[in-house]
């Protein structure tokens, strides 16, 4: 046996070498089964990677729509916006003619391609004149029109010292107001202007009005920086006309039913104008002296200064224009926020 191992070895050797030989000749190769493991575990990684690469183009396709969707909206905004101000400035031209009246049916338009424009004639000193509030001293009308939109009466101090600070001429401090050092501290340079109000929006700039801008947006539609101090209670806004009495809401509603007419709507032709003191003080059920002397030195009943408010709108969106005019001549003109739709 001992003789007989390296011929086997010899054999096997041999019978190895004519299979390697004959699988050359033929072509055909017999994969090991590490070949195998090895091929399949190169396919399951292809594939693997093959989803990767579709999950990661859905999503750059997907990315891309939203991006596309998002450009078209901004488009159509942008878009609308510029022909509601179009409609807009049709309105103060059409409304500043010196013969057009507050009910004229040329103040309001529809287009066929849902735009149009809608504009109301009104006094300017339908609203509280600041400067002059401020000027001379006024200690009652500011401060409960601010405590009625829910402020404390610590910031309303605060806020009509900074007021009064921003438009007096001199450089001393009020009790809670601010100067230029105040300022200076909040990085403003420049401020106070120490002078009158030019517009409404300079108010803006006055330390506190950020806060009512954020809770009344609207403070605007309240102030205006034209005429003599007196409001028009003709045109005047029914919480302003309580707040000039010192009513609650609900008292004012015989005035404002008999200055409405019979239809019950405003800028009609069967608007009664209201011409005395003693008549609005009896309407809103008022005889105390002391108020009777107020509504006298705060109320008047024939602004002469004209406010043309022109809302241009396409669709959801819109536009408002302010044209002031006095003696047929422009003091002012602007846009404000159209309040409660999307601008």
């Amino acid at each position: 046996m001992i003789n007989e191992s390296p011929m086997t070895e010899d054999r096997k050797m041999s019978g190895n070498a004519r299979q390697e030989v004959h699988v050359r000749r033929s072509g055909f190769v017999i994969p090991s089964s590490f070949t195998l493991r090895h091929a399949s575990l190169q396919r399951g990684s292809a594939l693997i990677v093959v989803f990767w690469m579709i999950a990661i183009l859905g999503m750059v396709m997907f990315a891309g729509a939203k991006a596309l969707q998002a450009d078209s909206q901004y488009t159509r905004m942008m878009r609308g916006r510029i022909f509601a101000k179009r409609y807009a400035e049709m309105g103060i031209e059409v409304a500043r003619h010196p013969v057009m009246r507050e009910d004229d049916p040329l103040l309001h338009f529809s287009a066929n391609d849902g735009g149009g424009y809608n504009v109301k004639l009104v006094a300017e000193e339908a609203r509280l004149n600041a400067n002059h509030l401020i000027q001379t001293g006024d200690k009652v009308l500011l401060r409960r029109l601010f405590t009625s939109w829910g402020f404390k009466e610590a910031f309303v101090s605060a806020l009509c010292d900074a007021l009064k600070d921003w438009v007096d001429a001199d450089g001393h401090v009020s009790l809670n107001g601010a100067e230029k050092r105040e300022y200076e501290k909040m990085g403003f340079e420049g401020m106070p202007f120490n002078r009158p109000f030019k517009e409404v929006e300079e108010m803006m700039l006055v330390r506190g009005m950020e806060i009512v801008n954020i809770e009344r947006p609207d403070w605007r539609e309240w102030f205006t920086v034209f005429g003599d101090g007196r409001v028009d209670v003709n045109d005047a806004r029914p919480e302003l006309i309580a707040l000039l009495a010192g009513l609650p809401l609900e008292r004012v509603q015989p005035l404002l039913t008999l200055r409405a007419g019979r239809d019950g709507a405003l800028h009609t032709q069967d608007d009664v104008r209201l011409g005395s003191v003693p008549q609005v003080a009896q309407l809103l059920g008022v005889y105390q002296p002391l108020i009777l002397e107020q509504l006298t030195q705060w109320i008047q009943f024939a602004g002469p200064i004209r406010r043309i408010e022109s809302v241009g709108s396409l669709g959801p969106l819109q536009r408002k224009l302010i044209l002031i005019t006095q003696d047929g001549k422009a003091v002012w003109r602007g846009e404000i926020p159209a309040h409660g739709k999307d601008t």
